[in-house]
């Protein structure tokens, strides 16, 4: 698969996809600081550099502020949240959100943002 916009890579795509080839060949990769720090074995966290992730600054009151605006719960991580708003940041560049996660995918459907899995199985 290869995408024209952003590719925006959660840390599941990360700790999910055997061959890096695959995320390489996806398009300009990107992702957030809260997905960063969830990357804390020695494998995963020299990945971002290895694959060039260009990685977004999310601060909390966004954080806060996409909760109340789109009624996200806690059980969706910070992590998750700095996700959709990165997607929704950049909508203007097709963004397609890489994720293993059931939750966020629901949340993704919702709010009307594209997504990809590596492990589970497309519903």
């Amino acid at each position: 698969m290869s995408a024209k916009g952003a590719v925006i890579i959660d840390a599941s795509a990360v700790f999910h996809t055997r061959d890096l080839r695959v995320l390489s060949s996806m398009g300009r990769l990107v992702t957030t600081n809260y997905v960063i720090n969830e990357l804390k074995d020695v494998r995963a966290s020299v990945i971002p550099e290895v694959l060039n992730i260009e990685v977004y600054e999310i601060s909390e009151e966004e954080i806060s502020e996409a909760r109340r605006r789109y009624h996200l719960p806690r059980l969706l991580s910070d992590a998750d949240v700095s996700l959709i708003i990165l997607a929704l940041k950049l909508r203007d560049e097709d963004p397609i959100v890489v994720t293993d996660d059931s939750l966020l995918i629901k949340f993704l459907k919702k709010l009307g943002i594209k997504y990809s899995v590596v492990f589970l199985r497309p519903r």
